[in-house]
């Protein structure tokens, strides 16, 4: 009896343990199903920035344009600049109305709806008779490239899971990269025309993906339809999910700070937990754009040319695009092992390193050395790639809190317009009067000046959720962890 007894215990046990056994490879098997069709979702979103990459990859397509006899129209050198600096100008007008259209339309059906006007615009650059049409195309396909600044990086934050919330975000500069790039090289294959209308077609295949994407939760719980937020939840973690918790912070997190509307919003930006990462983000996107990023891609032809490079401007051109590739992929694989703050500041000073070395060697002309103001603009690509470019619009949708994420970055990116027109309008005038080495040392300095702010303000967001990183700038929070740090010091000592 007592044998029977031990024996149906036993196999009680086996029983029980083969049941978490298998209730175990069921969760992990769940959980890889989530991880990919949060990936997938990602890929997705990500995937506007190839327009991004596009926009300013075809400025390299301009001095074809300028020798072309057989188009209809002639490309003057104020049309250069002009058209260079569209996507500036128009964001001086999209960019505040970004955050307030997001908000209206939800950023999962944005995205869907500027997906197939991107298209069209390519094939009307590509195949209008008239500069004034070409102008007209260029402009409204440039206030989409500003639109699609904040757009990937606020939606992802709010779609993915924090331990692949940094690999998607950096996956974004990726595809802006890879489209900078392929720019570069169709400008040097093709005749200008089929090059643009090219530009088109990944953008007709995207409009079709994104029928799929799921709706933010926290833009669906702040119109009141927690429902479907919960659906979209199970969409993006995988059947079965448990996503109760998840969107319990989610609300709670939205009604205490009463984010029910852009008025709503705008109240909330009176607090200092918000307003103070808006302020750094925008210095951080202004610093940067004064240290000639988008001159420096946009104007690379030009810039090779004057620097008096011995090797094809055009060749010279793509090594840029290849090494944004390259190093952007890299940084995109390392930026959640060694997170942003550290990857940030070391690439920041590295760009202006790079410069100033450009510069002094343009400035002091030494003979047979040619090649340096190349290797000094292929080090700040790497560097740029590595960690400078993607990391701001991580931040972006990392720092910015979800009470004011729409309304701050639409601020954010309004900073990065200005400074980025001024530069631009002002960076070919600056290459004729003064050359590109004092222009390179401008830029210069304002990239250690953008180090030394990181360095002093910027919080780690790696691993971090978005409601941990809700209050990340309150003072009241920041007096709270300087108390237990001299007490955990305090600790140490003793």
């Amino acid at each position: 009896m007592c044998s029977q007894f031990q024996f149906l215990k036993s196999s009680q046990a086996g029983q029980s343990l083969r049941m978490e056994s298998k209730m175990a490879a069921e969760k992990a098997r769940r959980d890889r199903w989530g991880i990919w069709r949060q990936i997938a979702f990602g890929f997705i979103v990500g995937a506007s920035k190839f327009e991004v990459g596009m926009v300013i990859g075809w400025s390299a397509i301009l001095p074809k344009m300028q020798v072309d006899n057989s188009s209809a129209f002639v490309i003057g050198e104020s049309d250069v600049t002009w058209l260079v600096a569209s996507p500036s100008v128009a964001g001086l007008v999209v960019t505040l109305f970004t955050g307030p259209l997001m908000e209206v339309t939800g950023p999962s059906r944005l995205l869907f709806i500027m997906y197939l006007p991107i298209a069209l615009l390519w094939l009307l650059q590509a195949f209008t008779p008239y500069l004034s049409v070409l102008y007209l195309a260029r402009y409204l396909s440039s206030g989409i490239y500003m639109v699609l600044g904040p757009l990937p990086a606020t939606l992802i934050s709010e779609l993915s899971e924090p331990r692949l919330r940094g690999f998607l975000l950096g996956f974004e500069e990726v595809l802006v990269a890879l489209g900078q790039m392929a720019a570069y090289v169709m400008a040097d294959l093709l005749p200008w025309a089929l090059a643009t209308a090219l530009c088109a077609a990944p953008f007709f295949v995207l409009f079709g993906c994104a029928y799929f994407l799921p709706e933010s939760p926290y833009w669906l719980v702040r119109k009141g339809r927690e429902e479907d937020a919960a659906k979209s939840l199970r969409r993006l973690r995988g059947r079965g999910a448990a996503v109760e918790e998840e969107l319990s912070q989610i609300v709670s997190g939205i009604r205490e700070r009463q984010q029910a509307t852009i008025k709503d919003q705008l109240k909330q930006l009176a607090h200092a937990r918000h307003y103070r990462p808006v302020v750094l983000l925008a210095a951080v996107f202004t610093l940067r754009e004064l240290g000639g990023q988008y001159v420096l891609f946009a104007y690379t032809v030009y810039l090779f040319r004057q620097a008096g490079v011995q090797l094809d401007a055009f060749l010279c051109t793509i090594l840029v695009g290849v090494m944004r590739v390259v190093f952007t992929s890299l940084g995109c694989g390392v930026v959640d092992r060694v997170g942003r703050r550290p990857l940030i500041v070391t690439t920041s000073l590295v760009c202006g390193v790079a410069e100033a070395v450009g510069a002094l060697f343009l400035l002091v002309d030494v003979p047979g050395a040619s090649w340096v103001p190349l290797a000094a603009v292929l080090l700040f690509v790497a560097s740029y790639g590595f960690g400078l470019g993607p990391i701001p619009w991580a931040l972006l949708g990392e720092l910015l809190p979800t009470p004011i994420r729409f309304i701050g970055s639409s601020l954010c990116i309004f900073s990065f317009s200005l400074t980025q027109f001024v530069v631009s309008y002002l960076f070919p005038l600056l290459m004729d009067h003064a050359g590109v080495g004092v222009a390179l040392l401008v830029f210069a300095v304002a990239h250690g000046v953008l180090g030394l702010v990181l360095w002093a303000f910027l919080p780690e967001t790696r691993g971090r959720t978005l409601s941990d990183l809700q209050d990340c700038f309150s003072p009241v929070r920041k007096a709270t962890e300087q108390v237990q740090l001299q007490n955990y010091k305090k600790a140490v000592n003793s």
